[in-house]
Order: structure tokens, then C-alpha cells, then sequence
């Protein structure tokens, strides 16, 4: 029989909103590639490789509170990275998460081994299947510590001042993100001229491609359709996008009782378990969702009944805000959550077996 070879470039990235149930879908997909019934007269691969593209699960010690929602028991030959990449309080930004996810790339290609891609920040899924040249500005610890020293609207103030354009595409929750504000600061300031990679990576557009759902897909039709100039060894990867969504309606309701099963199952002492580690504030992780929340009830703000309300507030808006980013791009096959089944796993699988 033969194997699974490298010499297939195709990267599956699953993207979609919280609670569309992509690791679901990802962990189904790696179990389909695992099985002889998927790769016909191909040698099933020894394993494969998921790759998490979620910027508050690189966290160690808040794994309730972000779902990490992953086996603990990985069927045999699974393997799942992205996750519990640094301390609470060690910094990690968009060019940290670029070299991690890099290496993951290049040492699966070398091993020969699949690689799929599912998480839902957009910003880290776009800069690991495309040329984003301020990904690897480094930061300016002495212009940091004096835009810090700046209010939200000082910011916004010089932004605008500094990079109009800039300034003019950034949505409501970023302008009103100081952070946000002082990287973008930070990038146009910067001296450094980054160069790109030496070969790009390449996206399989939506448009051109046959739907993997249809009778007609093939793994060796979607690459056909966007063709074979960045096939081979030495070249840089082809990202097949698919989205996953949810009816609205359907959507709250899973959120809320997610909430209440992450409350349930200790999400408030884990909480408390960071801030005894790390009780600076005004760390990163303590913007994630829920631990605003959960904060506020702790400092008795807000009863258990708000806390609820406003964690799944904050997640459905977190997830509207998620899909108006994702359908911006030209890219991604979408399909509703209802329809993943065991032969969409099957299907997806093929594009690694040619």
C-alpha cells in the first residue's frame, strides 16, 4: 500500500463562531483519516496534527473558563497544540503565534504527517494563510510605556493622526481596545522593514473550487481548480477554508447552557486560582470572556444569576462579531452545524489521501 505522502501541501483550516462545534468537526476528521475506510489503497497516516488558532487558549490555567474542551484522552495517534502555550502573565502576540504555528506546519510536512487548522480568531487564522508583513514588528517596549501612559481617546487621537486609513477600518471593539490601539500605533511607527515569506501561502478560493460537499469533490479537483504551481516538497502550503455556522436562536441557547455547565464544573474557583498566581489586573487573560464577568461577581457586583446573563451576553456578541469577520472573507466553504455528520468527515478527509 502506499502512504500518505508530504507531498500533498492541502491544509484544512475549520473556522466559524464559539460554540459552532469545530473541534468536534476537527477530532471527526483526524478519526476519519486514522481509519482504513478513508484512504482507499493509501496506508492510513501514523497520526495527525490539529492545530488550535485560539488566542485566549494559549493560556495555561483557565481551561473551564475557555473551553478547552478537548478529550483527555485523545484516540491513538491524535495529537492536539495550540493550547496552555504560556503563562498568564508571559506576553504573546500575533508574531509569537506565527513562528509557533509555522514550525507545526514544516514539522508536519517533513514527517509526513496531516495537519488540520480549526480555531475562531480570525486574526491568527489570516496571518498563518497569508502574507501579513506588520506580523512581525517587534514590539517597542519605550513607545509602549508612553502610549500607555495615554487615555482611550488620546489614542484613537493619535491613530487618526498617524495612519488615517488605518484609523477609518477599525471596528467599534477596537477602537475602544487600547491595547489595539497602541500595537497599531506601535506597527506604523516602526522602522523595521519585514520581509515576507519567501513563497506564499495560498488559499483555495471558494469560488473556483468544487464544493466539498457535492458528488463531483475529489481532493485532486480542489487543487486542480486553484492549480499546482505551489505543489511539492520544498513549497509552501494550500489552505482549504471551511466555516461553520449556527442558527441564532439555536446558537444563545447552547451558549447559555455552556455557561452554566463551565460555572457547574468550577469555572469560578479557576478564576480564583489565577488571580492568587497572578493578581496584576491588568493582564491580557483577564479580558477574556467570562472572566470580566466572573470578576465582577467576586467583587459582589453582580449576583450568579447576572454573571449568567452577561457571560452568555458577551459570548453571543463575541460570536456576532466572529461571523461579520468570517463572511469578509472570499474563502471559506461555509455549512451550517446541523449538517456535519460522519460522511461530511469523511469527505473533508479526502483532501489529504491525494
Amino acid at each position: 500500500m502506499k502512504a500518505i505522502t508530504k507531498t500533498n501541501q492541502t491544509i484544512l483550516v475549520i473556522c466559524g463562531p464559539t460554540s459552532s462545534g469545530k473541534t468536534s468537526l476537527a477530532l471527526s476528521i483526524a478519526s476519519s483519516l486514522r481509519s482504513t475506510k478513508c484512504c482507499g489503497n493509501l496506508t492510513p497516516p501514523r497520526s495527525v496534527n490539529i492545530l488550535s488558532a485560539d488566542s485566549r487558549q494559549i493560556y495555561k490555567g483557565l481551561d473551564i473558563v475557555t473551553g478547552k474542551d478537548i478529550p483527555r484522552d485523545l484516540p491513538q495517534g491524535i495529537r492536539y497544540f495550540g493550547l496552555d502555550l504560556v503563562e498568564p502573565n508571559q506576553p504573546f502576540n500575533l508574531s509569537d503565534y506565527v513562528n509557533y504555528s509555522q514550525k507545526m506546519i514544516n514539522e508536519s510536512f517533513i514527517q509526513s504527517i496531516p495537519l488540520i487548522i480549526v480555531g475562531g480568531t480570525g486574526l491568527y487564522l489570516q496571518a498563518i494563510t497569508s502574507d501579513l508583513l506588520n506580523v512581525h514588528v517587534p514590539s517597542n517596549p519605550s513607545l509602549r510605556l508612553d502610549l500607555e501612559k495615554l487615555d482611550l481617546q488620546s489614542l484613537q487621537s493619535r491613530l487618526s493622526k498617524l495612519n488615517p486609513h488605518k484609523f477609518a477600518s477599525l471596528n467599534n471593539s477596537d477602537l475602544h481596545n487600547p491595547r489595539r490601539l497602541i500595537r497599531a500605533i506601535e506597527i506604523f511607527s516602526s522602522q523595521q522593514k519585514t520581509l515576507p515569506l519567501s513563497s506564499s501561502p495560498s488559499v483555495i478560493p471558494a469560488e473556483a473550487g468544487i464544493h466539498p460537499m457535492s458528488t463531483a469533490f475529489s481532493s485532486s479537483n480542489v487543487i486542480a481548480s486553484f492549480g499546482t504551481s505551489n505543489r511539492g516538497n520544498l513549497t509552501p502550503p494550500n489552505f482549504l477554508w471551511v466555516g461553520l455556522k449556527v442558527d441564532k436562536v439555536i446558537q444563545k441557547s447552547q451558549i447559555n447552557h455552556r455557561v452554566i455547565d463551565r460555572l457547574e464544573n468550577g469555572a469560578v474557583e479557576e478564576v480564583k486560582n489565577i488571580i492568587k498566581k497572578y493578581p496584576d489586573l491588568h493582564l491580557p487573560i483577564y479580558t477574556s470572556l467570562g472572566v470580566k464577568q466572573i470578576l465582577q461577581f467576586l467583587h459582589h457586583e453582580i449576583s450568579q444569576e447576572t454573571l449568567v446573563d452577561l457571560w452568555t451576553a458577551s459570548e453571543v456578541d463575541y460570536a456576532r462579531r466572529q461571523m461579520v469577520w468570517f463572511k469578509k472573507q472570499p474563502s471559506i466553504f461555509w455549512y451550517d452545524k446541523s449538517e456535519v455528520d460522519k460522511s461530511l468527515s469523511q469527505k473533508l478527509a479526502e483532501i489529504y489521501t491525494k
